[in-house]
C-alpha cells in the first residue's frame, strides 16, 4: 500500500517547484442537491447482438453485473442482419413464406435479452432496420449518413406488415420476460434518421406514430421515444410533429413520447487527421446540451419527457485505429475515463443550474477489440484483448462507487481543469471523485494541489479515508501495457501484470479528525491528467 497523499491542512503556504497555484473547494455534506441517478450506466454497440453471446461479451456482461458499472444496453439491427467488417450484426426475425405471409423468429433476440435480464441489465429496444422483404425498392431513397453508415432510410412497402411485426415483437417480449420487466425497458424506432430525404420526413413521422401505436397497443405502460438523431435540423421538425402535428394513427394532435434521444460525439470521425490535431472537448457537449435545453423548453408539453444522450464517445467512427490515426490513443488511455467523469460532472451542473436533467448517457462501445484478440488498437471499446478492461471501463467502475445522494461542492474560482463530484449515503458515508483534466493539456509533469474543506461531519470525530487513484501509474491497464512494451501477443506474465492494473485497487489509506464544528480541511495533490476516488467513513 502506498503512503497516503492526504494530509491535514496546518499551514497553507506558497507552492513552488513542480506544483502550481492551489485550488479551493468546499464540500457541504448537509446540502443535498439531488439524487445520484447514475444516468451514465449505459453502453451499446453495432455488434452487441452477436458479441453478447460470445465469450468476450459474456465476460463483459459479467463484469458489468459484478461492478455495477452499467444498467442499459442498446444495439441496432433488431429486424435485419448483415456483415460489417467481417462481424455479423443484427437478427433475422422477419421473413415471408411463398405466399407473402409474415413469419417471425424472435429466438435469437430473446437469447440476448435473457443474458441481460438475468444479470439485472436492461435493453433499449430499437425497432430497426427495415427487413428486406418490407423495403421500398427505390434508388432515390437516401442511403446512409455523413459518417458512412450504410443504412437505407425507407418506410415500409406495407404499413400493416410493419405494424404487425412491431406488435408481435413487443408481445413476444412480454410473454417471455413479463410485463413488469419490459416496462423497465425503453423502445425506439430507427437509429440516426438524419439522412432521411428531407422531402420525405413525413414518412419518418408516420413510422414513429405507427411504432408508438404498435408498442403501446400491447401495453400502454411501455416507454417509447426517439428520434436518436444527431442534427438539430432533424430534431426540430420531429419535436414539432410530436407536439403539434397530426398523428397518423389517431388523427389527433401530437404523439406519445416518453424520452427524447440524441447523439453527440466529441469529434466527428470525418475530421480525424494527423495534422492539425483537433482535441475532443467536454465543452462541446455542454454547449450542445444547453442548446437542446433551449430548444426543448420551447415545447411545454415536453416538460416531463426524459432526455437521453444514447450515443456518445470522444470521437465517432468506431473502426478507425491508432495505426492510421495516432491521436486516437485517447480511446485507449486514461483520457477517456477522465473525459467520462468530467462530462458526468458537467451534465449534473447543467441539471442543477438549468433544471435540465440528463436521464441517460450511453457510451457507444463494447468488447470489439477483445472479441478480435487485438490489444489497445484505439477503437471505442470497453475491453481489449484477453478481456482486459480499458481505462474507460475502469472509469465507469469508479463512478459506480459513488453514493446515492449528490451534495454541494463550492469552488473558489472557475476553472474547468479541476472538478469534484461529491456524494453521500448518509452523514458518515461520503464518496467523491476529484479530477485534474484539461483536454488539450501538454505539460503533464506538473502536480496541482486541491485544498478541500469538508463541512457537516460529526464534531471531534475520527474518519477513515480510502483513496483510489487513476493516473499514468495506478489502475491504468493501458499504462501497464505500455510498460510491458506494448506487446501485440503478450506473454502469460505480461497478461497477469496488465490485468492486475484493471482490478481497481486502493492506492492509499489515512485518517483525519474533525474540529468542534464538524469541519475538516484536507490537501489533495493531483497530477495533471489524473483523478482520485475518495471514500470517507466514520471510524468505528
Amino acid at each position: 500500500m502506498k503512503k497516503s497523499i492526504f494530509s491535514l491542512l496546518i499551514l497553507i503556504s506558497c507552492v513552488s517547484g513542480t506544483f502550481s497555484q492551489p485550488n479551493y473547494f468546499t464540500i457541504n455534506t448537509q446540502k443535498v442537491l439531488g439524487e445520484n441517478t447514475e444516468f451514465w450506466k449505459a453502453a451499446g454497440s453495432d455488434h452487441l447482438f452477436y458479441n453478447a453471446l460470445q465469450p468476450s461479451g459474456q465476460f463483459l456482461l459479467n463484469r458489468m453485473q459484478t461492478t455495477h458499472s452499467h444498467i442499459y444496453l442498446r444495439t441496432h439491427n433488431t429486424f435485419t442482419r448483415d456483415m460489417n467488417h467481417g462481424v455479423p450484426r443484427g437478427q433475422n426475425v422477419y421473413s415471408e413464406d411463398k405466399n407473402g405471409n409474415p413469419e417471425y423468429d424472435f429466438s435469437n433476440v430473446n437469447k440476448v435479452y435473457a443474458e441481460y435480464v438475468k444479470r439485472g441489465l436492461k435493453p433499449i429496444v430499437e425497432y430497426d432496420f427495415m427487413p428486406k422483404e418490407l423495403e421500398i425498392k427505390d434508388n432515390s431513397v437516401s442511403a446512409g449518413n455523413d459518417e458512412g453508415l450504410t443504412i437505407r432510410n425507407t418506410g415500409p412497402n406495407d404499413w400493416k406488415k410493419w405494424s404487425d411485426l412491431m406488435k408481435a415483437a413487443t408481445k413476444n417480449f412480454i410473454d417471455v420476460f413479463g410485463a413488469d420487466e419490459v416496462r423497465t425497458w425503453y423502445f425506439e424506432v430507427w437509429n440516426e434518421p438524419d439522412g432521411w430525404p428531407f422531402n420525405q420526413l413525413d414518412v419518418f413521422f408516420k413510422m414513429y406514430d405507427v411504432f408508438v401505436d404498435a408498442v403501446t397497443s400491447v401495453d400502454p405502460k411501455l416507454r417509447v421515444g426517439g428520434p436518436a438523431c444527431y442534427h438539430d435540423f432533424f430534431l426540430r421538425p420531429f419535436l414539432e410533429h410530436v407536439t403539434h402535428g397530426t398523428n397518423y394513427i389517431t388523427g389527433k394532435k401530437g404523439s406519445k413520447i416518453d424520452f427524447i434521444s440524441y447523439h453527440i460525439y466529441g469529434l466527428s470521425g470525418g475530421w480525424l487527421n494527423n495534422e492539425p490535431h483537433i482535441q475532443p472537448m467536454v465543452e462541446r457537449y455542454s454547449q450542445s446540451v444547453l442548446w437542446l435545453q433551449r430548444l426543448i423548453s420551447k415545447y411545454p408539453d415536453l416538460k416531463n419527457v426524459e432526455f437521453h444522450l444514447n450515443e456518445w464517445g470522444m470521437s465517432s467512427n468506431y473502426y478507425r485505429t491508432v495505426m492510421d490515426y495516432p491521436d486516437l490513443k485517447y480511446r485507449n488511455n486514461e483520457e477517456s475515463a477522465l473525459f467520462l467523469v468530467k462530462l458526468v460532472n458537467s451534465l449534473y451542473q447543467i441539471e442543477d443550474n438549468y433544471n435540465f436533467p440528463t436521464s441517460m448517457l450511453l457510451y457507444w462501445g463494447f468488447c470489439g477489440e477483445a472479441a478480435a484478440g487485438k490489444y489497445f488498437i484505439g477503437q471505442r471499446d470497453l475491453t481489449t484483448g484477453d478481456n482486459i478492461p480499458k481505462p474507460i471501463q475502469t472509469g465507469f467502475e469508479m463512478l459506480a462507487k459513488l453514493k446515492n445522494q449528490r451534495i454541494e461542492v463550492v469552488r473558489s474560482k472557475k476553472d474547468n481543469q479541476f472538478g469534484i463530484l461529491a456524494t453521500r449515503a448518509n452523514n458518515d458515508d461520503i464518496a467523491f471523485i476529484a479530477y485534474n483534466y484539461e483536454e488539450d493539456e501538454n505539460d503533464l509533469g506538473i502536480q496541482d494541489n486541491l485544498f478541500i474543506t469538508i463541512k457537516g461531519l460529526q464534531p471531534n470525530t475520527s474518519y477513515h479515508i480510502t483513496e483510489t487513484s487513476m493516473d499514468n501509474e495506478n489502475n491504468n491497464t493501458y499504462a501497464a501495457w505500455k510498460k510491458a512494451g506494448s506487446p501485440t501477443s503478450p506473454t502469460t506474465a505480461n497478461i497477469s501484470f496488465i490485468k492486475k492494473a484493471g482490478e481497481l485497487k486502493p492506492t492509499g489509506k489515512s485518517t483525519f479528525k474533525t474540529n468542534d464544528s464538524g469541519t475538516a480541511e484536507l490537501k489533495l495533490p493531483l497530477k495533471r491528467r489524473s483523478m482520485k476516488l475518495i471514500e470517507i467513513t466514520k471510524s468505528r
